[in-house]
């Protein structure tokens, strides 16, 4: 059986579904490009038309119940693409478990933003938001929920001068240098001090 190899992150875009077909360790964007969902080898299995990635090793990743820190990267009509970054435990003091050895694709389609209607995410969520989320599926992409008051926006800048904005109330924020008002879904962890955002890497961790 012929097959050639190649080293691939996550993310790495590996062929077209019109070439091959998605093996163990792949997901297909919205384009139809096959894509890496581990760190490890892409295999391709010319006679079959087979493209897979064997991990590197077994690096931890989301399971279905698991919840995990993101970062909001786009918004489109009815969907909004998160950068999974690490996973938090919050069983008795909500704290910050760890780093994914990489940044894992995510997404919250529209029905799984809030439990009210959702007319307008951009109510809801902007890019560069760092959120809460519980994961819903079992592999990448990981389809995540923020429904219910502990998930949603955890820290979020002003629009108009950058500054951090400070929750109101579940569904507003407020900057404390401008005044400036925006909506958001806001978790109830909100601004807790139990994690802060370490502006340096991008990467949000516990207090020390």
């Amino acid at each position: 059986m012929s097959v050639r190899s190649r080293p691939v992150l996550v993310g790495d875009s590996l062929a077209v579904i019109e070439e091959y077909e998605p093996g163990p360790g792949t997901y297909v964007d919205e384009n139809g490009v096959i894509r890496a969902a581990v760190v490890g080898t892409a295999e391709y299995l010319e006679s079959q038309r087979i493209v897979r990635v064997r991990p590197a090793r077994s690096p931890r990743v989301p399971r279905p119940g698991s919840d995990v820190i993101g970062i909001v990267t786009q918004l489109r009509h009815d969907v909004v693409i998160v950068d999974i970054i690490g996973e938090v435990s919050l069983r008795g003091v909500p704290r910050f478990l760890y780093e994914y050895p990489s940044v894992l694709p995510g997404a919250i389609s529209i029905a799984n933003i809030s439990e009210e209607y959702v007319k307008d995410i951009s109510d809801y969520y902007r890019i560069s938001d760092v959120i809460l989320a519980r994961v819903i599926s079992r592999s990448a992409p990981y389809y995540l929920s923020t429904v219910g008051p502990v998930y949603g926006v955890l820290y979020a800048k002003c629009a108009r001068c950058g500054h951090l904005l400070e929750p109101v109330n579940n569904k507003t924020m407020r900057c404390p240098r401008c005044g400036h008002v925006e909506k958001r879904k806001v978790s109830n962890l909100a601004m807790s001090k139990i994690l802060r955002i370490n502006v340096r890497h991008g990467l949000v961790r516990v207090l020390s």
